[in-house]
């Protein structure tokens, strides 16, 4: 299981929300789905086992709670899978709804239900209690039956092609690939696991170049809840006055709208060649165990 280090993107969606309304952070877009999992299959839940398995439901949890086992049989393994047939996803089953109680949907962060039948693109980190793996709620699958599905693979499919071979992904062929790829590999690697102790390292220097150089030539005016977003993804690096960074001001005595989004663009890809063009990207990693 895994949490995202910086929070300034949440914090970027929250400030944009309208006076007056719940501010409640986004869910995932489909390129964070990628980056903060472990495994990445389409496939189909071809069986529910009979016995429950007591299991803590999060790393360091006392308490055990009895959790289902579904069988996702693997049709393609698109990150991590190996040469996995199946994977089992232990869950905890949502509660049956009382019909004499009104259900407020919450939308994706309520128990993830894992049906036999359900097919599509499985999101899989490690469950805390061991063996099995675990679909966490901001997670959830994307169901083969949704009428964008396709496009939706397809986007995974390009952001796990980036994990899995980031210099190959920052070299394509069209910006908005790298700029994907960038933004896949950025989230990854500031995303901190769950349950361990943690330390950080420095991305090699060809790779964070070209992670920096993806970023910067994106089109950040397009603001895509599945995509590449770059304001957000600039966020997420953390970048300091030690590192060279100075956070534009924005002077506007008339009053009159100002692009914040095309101003930080801009003072980014002037960092990227100048005070940055040395700078490697820290990749937050489980601590290496004392020898």
């Amino acid at each position: 299981m895994l949490r995202i280090l910086s929070l300034a993107a949440a914090a970027v969606a929250l400030c944009a929300a309208p006076a007056g309304a719940k501010r409640i952070a986004p869910l995932p877009g489909l390129v964070e789905k990628v980056a903060r999992s472990e495994a990445v299959v389409v496939g189909k839940v071809t069986a529910v086992e009979k016995d429950r398995v007591m299991l803590p439901q999060y790393p360091g949890a006392k308490d055990k709670v009895a959790h289902a086992v579904a069988v996702v049989t693997v049709e393609k393994g698109l990150l991590g899978a190996g040469a996995a047939k199946e994977f089992k996803v232990a869950f905890v089953p949502p509660p049956k709804p009382d019909p004499n109680v009104p259900v407020r949907p919450v939308r994706g962060r309520g128990p993830v239900d894992l049906p036999v039948g359900l097919e599509g693109v499985f999101f899989l980190t490690a469950h805390p209690g061991g063996t099995y793996h675990a679909v966490e709620p901001d997670l959830p699958p994307l169901d083969a039956k949704a009428e964008n599905y396709k496009g939706q693979v397809e986007v995974v499919g390009k952001a796990a092609a980036a994990v899995a071979d980031p210099m190959a992904a920052l070299k394509a062929g069209k910006p908005e690939d790298r700029f994907l790829a960038a933004a896949a590999l950025v989230i990854r690697y500031r995303t901190v696991p769950n349950g361990v102790e943690t330390e950080v390292v420095k991305v090699p220097a060809d790779e964070s170049r070209l992670i920096l150089k993806g970023l910067a030539e994106g089109d950040w005016s397009r603001y895509d809840p599945n995509g590449a977003n770059g304001s957000q993804t600039f966020y997420r690096l953390g970048l300091t006055a030690a590192d060279g960074w100075v956070q534009p001001a924005v002077s506007n005595p008339a009053g009159a709208p100002v692009d914040f989004t095309a101003i930080l663009k801009d003072a980014f890809g002037k960092w990227v060649d100048g005070p940055g063009k040395d700078y490697r990207v820290n990749k937050v990693v489980p601590k290496a165990p004392k020898k």
